[in-house]
C-alpha cells in the first residue's frame, strides 16, 4: 500500500527557555485505582463508541456483526446496518526527564533535574528517563507478576461508585452524589451536571466526563540505578484496590477527559474527545509530546485497509480495500481529525499565525489595554478571527482574541449592556450561567462585575480561559506515522512499536514532519492492519501547568476503493463528504461548540383508544432559549414535528438526503408551528447542500 502526504506544510522545531512554576489549585484527587474502572457507550448520534474511563476508546473483538457494544464495539452508522470501524484508540503522552547520576553504582539516584541550564550542563552526569503514558488493551508495561498494567487509571469522585458506568450527562444517577470535585477537597454543584461550559450547561446531546492519573505507574521506581519520584512523600491511598501504600508513580500527570456527541444534522456523523492534561508533580517536565494511537478496523472483515493523510487540514482517513465489509455490507470510511494541540506561551513566536504571540488559556484576566493591545500582526489577526478593524475594542489583556463581552450592574442588581439589552452576555460569573438558563438561581461570584473571571477547578465565564479554545498559541500537529502492526515484535521486543516501548514511542512522537514531505510512509503491501500515530511536540509542561489536546472521529460514505496512488486512478483518495464534515467540525470546535441546539425534550404520552392512539406531550420545549441566537431573553421555540417509524433507529422515516446522497432528515407525519410572524423555510443554513 502506498500512503502519501498531501500539501506542503512546514513545522518549526523550537528550543526555548522556560522559567518559573505555576501552582495547581484544582481538585486534590486520589491516586488512580483499577477498582474505579467503569465502561459505557457514547450513542448520542449515528456513532456508537464503547469506552472505558481509563482514556481507552473502543476495543477489539474477534467475531462478526451483531455483538453487544459492551463487548468492545464501535459501530457506524448506529442504525442496525453499521459495522465496527475501530479496534482501539489510545491517548499517548511521551516525555523525557532527567535524574542526576552520582556515578556511584552502590547508590540509587533520585535527584530530579528539571532546570534547563542544568540539563544543558555537560559537566553534570544524568540519567535520561523515558515515559510513554497511556491506557491500552494490549502490550502495556506491567508489574513483574503481570497483575496490573502501568498506565492511567480513573480516580474516584467523578462518578457514582454505586453505578457500573462513568458519569453520563443524560443519567443523573451516574453523577457523584456529594457533588463534583472543585478545588482541594471542596465539592460543587451536587445534583447538577458539571458542564464543560458551566453549571448544568449541556451544549451536547450526550457528554461524558472523567479524570485519570498515572500514580499506579511504578516502572521507574524499580531501580536499581535510579528512581523517579514525581511527588516525593505522596503515597497511593491505603484503601486502593492496587498499589496501596506505594509511592505515587509515573510522571505525575492528571488527565481530565470529556467526550461529546450531537445529533444535529451538521455533526451526527462526528464525535469529539478533548483532554486537559495537568502536571501535578513537583517538577517541570521540559520535553513532552501528546498524541493518539489509532488501530483501524474498517468493515470488521480483517486487515484489508488503506489510508491517507492530509497535512493541510490535519485529517487522516482509512477505508476498506474493496468497499465490502463483513456480511457484504458497505462500511464507508473513517476519518480522524486533530482539532487542538498544546500551546507554547513563552517562546515569543506566533506558532498558530493568528497575529498574537504567546496567548494562553490561563486564569489571569490581566489588565485593560487598548484595541491593538497584544496584537503582533494586525492583518493576520483580522483574517484569523474574521474581524474588521472597526470591530477591535478595549479589552482585558487575558482576553487576547477580544471576544469576551462585559456588562454593568444596575442598582437593583440586574445586568444591562451598552445597547440597553438585558442579557449579561459573557459576564456570567464562575458558574457560567445567567438569567434564562436552566439551574440559574441568581448572581454568583464574578457575575456582572465587568471583568472576565476564571478559577481553576471552580469554573470560567464563556469566551475566556478554559472555555475559549482560540486563546492558545497552538503548536499544531508535528508528527504523523502510519505503519502496520508487527505481531512478531511484542513485549518485551526493544524494536516493537507498542506502548511498552517507552523510548521508541517517545522517538516516534518527537520526530517532526519535514517540509514538503511527499513520500511513501509504507510501501506496496496490501491487506494489512494499519495503525495511525499522531503527535504534537515537543514542548514543556511546567509544574502545575495544563495543556490540551482534542480530536474528532468522523465518518462518511465516500466510495473509496483500492490504494491511494496513481497506479489505481479509480477514485484514488477523493473524499468530498468527509472533507466537508472536517471543515464543519473544525468551525464548530473553534467556535467553542456554539451552534444551534434543539429545544428541551418534551415527554410524549400515548393513550390507546378504540381504533386510535392519542398522543400528548408537555410544553417544556416552549421554554427553550438557544444561546446561538443571543439577541434577547425571549424564548425562541418555533414548533413541533412528529415522526413515525417501525424501527428504533427511525430508518424508514429518514427519507430526505443531503447533497452527497446520504440520508440526513426525517420526514414528519405531523407539523405545527408557533403562531407568530416567523414562517417559511430557512434559506441561510444549508447542511451539506440541503437546506
Amino acid at each position: 500500500m502506498k500512503q502519501k502526504f498531501n500539501k506542503y506544510v512546514s513545522f518549526l522545531i523550537l528550543t526555548f527557555l522556560v522559567t518559573g512554576q505555576s501552582n495547581y489549585s484544582g481538585p486534590d484527587d486520589s491516586a488512580g485505582d483499577p477498582g474505579a474502572i467503569r465502561e459505557s457507550v457514547l450513542d448520542g448520534n449515528r456513532i456508537l463508541l464503547y469506552f472505558e474511563n481509563t482514556t481507552e476508546l473502543s476495543d477489539w473483538i474477534d467475531n462478526g456483526t451483531g455483538q453487544d457494544a459492551s463487548e468492545g464495539k464501535s459501530i457506524w452508522p448506529n442504525d442496525g446496518t453499521g459495522l465496527k470501524m475501530i479496534d482501539g484508540i489510545g491517548l499517548l503522552i511521551a516525555a523525557k526527564v532527567y535524574i542526576e547520576d552520582d556515578n556511584n553504582p552502590a547508590t540509587i539516584d533520585t535527584i530530579i533535574i528539571d532546570d534547563i541550564e542544568k540539563i544543558k550542563d555537560q559537566s553534570i552526569s544524568k540519567h535520561a528517563v523515558y515515559f510513554l503514558q497511556t491506557s491500552y488493551r494490549e502490550e502495556m508495561d506491567h508489574n513483574p507478576s503481570n497483575t496490573i498494567d502501568w498506565g492511567f487509571y480513573p480516580t474516584f469522585g467523578y462518578f457514582n461508585p454505586a453505578q457500573d458506568e462513568p458519569a453520563m450527562s443524560d443519567k443523573p444517577g451516574s453523577w457523584p452524589p456529594q457533588g463534583w470535585p472543585a478545588s482541594g477537597d471542596a465539592k460543587k454543584w451536587a445534583g447538577v451536571w458539571d458542564g464543560r461550559f458551566g453549571k448544568g450547561v449541556q451544549y451536547a446531546d450526550l457528554e461524558t466526563y472523567f479524570v485519570t492519573n498515572d500514580a499506579q505507574d511504578q516502572e521507574n521506581l524499580q531501580g536499581p540505578y535510579y528512581k523517579y519520584y514525581p511527588r516525593p512523600g505522596k503515597l497511593i491511598q491505603h484503601d486502593a484496590s492496587a498499589g496501596a501504600g506505594l509511592p505515587w508513580g509515573g510522571l505525575g500527570l492528571r488527565v481530565e477527559t470529556r467526550g461529546f456527541q450531537w445529533n444535529n444534522p451538521l455533526v451526527k456523523d462526528a464525535l469529539f474527545f478533548e483532554y486537559n492534561i495537568t502536571n501535578i508533580s513537583d517538577y517541570d517536565i521540559n520535553d513532552v509530546s501528546f498524541g493518539y494511537w489509532v488501530d483501524n478496523g474498517i468493515g470488521e472483515d480483517g486487515a484489508d485497509e488503506f489510508g491517507y493523510f492530509d497535512t493541510y487540514v490535519d485529517l487522516a482517513y482509512s477505508w476498506d480495500d474493496d468497499g465490502v465489509g463483513a456480511l457484504g455490507i458497505q462500511p464507508g470510511i473513517m476519518g480522524f481529525a486533530f482539532l487542538e494541540s498544546p500551546g507554547i506561551s513563552n517562546d515569543y513566536i506566533d506558532n498558530d499565525e493568528d497575529g498574537l504571540v504567546d496567548e494562553n488559556r490561563g486564569y489571569d484576566k490581566g489588565i485593560m489595554v487598548d484595541k491593538y493591545g497584544g496584537i503582533s500582526n494586525l492583518d493576520n489577526f483580522k483574517e484569523f478571527y474574521n474581524l474588521d478593524e472597526s470591530d477591535l475594542k478595549e479589552h482585558w489583556s487575558g482576553d487576547e482574541d477580544q471576544d469576551w463581552t462585559s456588562c454593568t450592574k444596575n442598582e437593583d442588581g440586574s445586568c444591562i449592556n451598552d445597547d440597553g439589552s438585558c442579557i449579561p452576555n459573557d459576564d456570567l460569573g464562575l458558574d457560567g450561567i445567567g438569567p434564562g438558563d436552566l439551574n440559574y438561581s441568581g448572581p454568583d461570584e464574578g457575575e456582572c462585575n465587568g471583568e472576565p473571571d476564571c478559577i481553576e477547578g471552580i469554573g470560567c465565564e464563556p469566551n475566556f480561559g478554559e472555555t475559549d479554545i482560540s486563546e492558545s498559541d497552538m503548536l499544531g500537529l508535528t508528527t504523523f506515522q502510519m505503519f502496520k502492526i508487527d505481531e512478531s515484535k511484542k513485549y518485551p521486543n526493544e524494536n516493537g512499536k507498542w506502548p511498552f516501548n517507552d523510548y521508541l514511542m517517545y522517538k516516534l512522537m518527537a520526530d517532526t514532519m519535514a517540509y514538503g514531505t511527499n513520500e511513501n510512509i509504507y510501501s506496496d503491501e496490501v491487506n494489512v492492519n494499519l495503525v495511525e500515530l499522531f503527535a504534537s511536540g515537543t514542548f514543556s509542561l511546567l509544574s502545575g501547568q495544563t495543556e490540551r489536546i482534542s480530536m474528532a472521529e468522523l465518518h462518511s460514505f465516500d466510495p473509496l476503493l483500492g490504494p491511494p496512488d496513481d497506479e489505481y486512478p479509480v477514485l484514488q483518495h477523493d473524499a468530498p463528504a468527509l472533507y466537508q464534515l472536517k471543515t464543519t467540525v473544525q468551525l464548530i470546535y473553534e467556535s467553542d461548540y456554539r451552534f444551534a441546539v434543539p429545544p428541551r425534550m418534551p415527554t410524549l404520552y400515548a393513550e390507546a383508544g378504540d381504533g386510535q392512539v392519542i398522543l400528548t406531550w408537555n410544553n417544556v420545549a416552549e421554554f427553550s432559549r438557544d444561546k446561538f441566537l443571543p439577541d434577547s431573553l425571549e424564548y425562541d421555540f418555533q414548533g413541533y414535528k412528529l415522526y413515525k417509524a417501525t424501527d428504533k433507529y427511525f430508518k424508514d422515516s429518514e427519507l430526505i438526503t443531503d447533497g452527497f446522497g446520504n440520508p440526513l432528515y426525517n420526514q414528519p407525519i405531523f407539523q405545527c408551528d408557533r403562531i407568530d410572524t416567523v414562517e417559511g423555510f430557512s434559506d441561510w443554513a444549508p447542511v451539506f447542500g440541503a437546506s
